[in-house]
C-alpha cells in the first residue's frame, strides 16, 4: 500500500478522468494521496477533488504566489480552516514555505506569511507540507520557533547536515521524481542515508517528472516505480520498505487513518 504524500491532482489537466486515475492507482496499490494547494483560488477545488477520490488535501499559500496583499490571503486561509476543521479530508496546511531560488521574490514577505501559516498549524493542530528551494537552512531556523509543528519537507534536496537536523526535528523527507535521476546526488544520498522512519513517497504530480517519464510529467501511477528505486538505492526488501513508508505517511498526516478506514 502506497500513499502519495504530495501532489496537485485536479489542479492541472489530467491525461485521464479522475475516476480512471483513481481506478488505475488503486489497482497499482496507491491507496491514498495528499493534494496540496498553491493559493486561495485552489482551496475549494482541492477539497472537491479530495472528496471525489477519498484522498486528503492541504490548503496553504505557496511561496511563489505570496501576493503584496498577503495578509488578506492569510485571513482567507484561516477562515477556510475554521469552516472546514471537521472535514476528515482536510489533513494539513500546504504547500507553504520559502523559495530563494526564483529571483525577484520578496523574502521578508515570504517569511512573514510562512510564520503566520505555522501559527495556524499550531492553532488547528495540523501538520504542514513544506516547499523549500535554496532556503532549507532558513526553513529549519524558523521552525525552531514552532517546536510542536510536524510535517513533511516536500522534495527534500538538502545536505547531509540539513537532513540530520530535519530528522532530529521529527520532520519527514519527501522523495519523488528527482530520486530517479543518477545525477541527483544530494537527493539520492539523503534517500540512502536517512533513517528508515523518516522517509515518505510523493510525486508532486504533474510536476517533478521522473527520468523514465515520456510525457515530461509525473503521476501518482509512478509511485510503484519510485518505491522500487528507493528499495534499490537502500538495498532493502521492497515489501518491508513499503510497509514502513505507509506507516510513516500515516504518522506524517494522521487524519489519513480515518479516510483509509472508510
Amino acid at each position: 500500500m502506497i500513499i502519495d504524500t504530495h501532489n496537485h491532482v485536479g489542479l492541472a489537466p489530467l491525461a485521464q478522468s479522475l475516476e480512471v486515475l483513481a481506478q488505475k492507482a488503486s489497482a497499482m496499490g496507491v491507496v491514498c494521496g495528499v493534494i496540496t494547494a498553491g493559493g486561495v483560488e485552489d482551496f475549494e477545488r482541492v477539497r472537491q477533488t479530495a472528496q471525489k477520490l477519498n484522498w486528503g488535501y492541504c490548503v496553504g499559500l505557496h511561496p511563489l504566489y505570496i501576493r503584496e496583499n498577503w495578509q488578506a490571503d492569510i485571513k482567507a486561509l484561516s477562515a477556510f480552516l475554521e469552516t472546514h476543521q471537521d472535514d476528515p479530508h482536510l489533513v494539513g496546511i500546504g504547500e507553504i514555505g520559502l523559495d530563494f531560488y526564483v529571483e525577484g521574490l520578496d523574502r521578508d514577505r515570504q517569511e512573514a506569511a510562512f510564520k503566520e501559516e505555522l501559527q495556524l498549524a499550531l492553532r488547528f493542530n495540523l501538520p504542514v507540507s513544506i516547499h523549500s528551494r535554496r532556503a532549507l537552512y532558513r526553513v529549519l531556523a524558523l521552525m525552531k520557533e514552532y517546536p510542536t509543528v510536524s510535517g513533511v519537507l516536500h522534495a527534500f534536496a538538502g545536505s547531509l547536515d540539513e537532513m540530520k537536523q530535519a530528522v532530529r526535528r521529527g520532520l519527514y523527507l519527501g522523495m519523488g521524481g528527482a530520486m530517479t535521476f543518477p545525477g541527483s546526488k544530494r537527493v539520492r544520498t539523503a534517500a540512502i542515508q536517512a533513517p528508515f522512519g523518516s522517509l515518505v513517497l510523493e510525486t508532486d504530480a504533474p510536476d517533478m517528472p521522473p527520468v523514465f517519464s515520456e510525457t515530461k510529467k509525473s503521476s501518482p501511477l509512478d509511485l510503484p516505480r519510485y518505491l522500487s528505486e528507493l528499495a534499490d538505492l537502500r538495498q532493502e526488501d521492497e515489501s518491508v520498505l513499503s510497509k514502513a513508508l505507509f506507516m510513516n505517511s500515516l504518522s506524517a498526516f494522521p487524519k489519513l487513518k480515518v479516510l483509509l478506514a472508510k
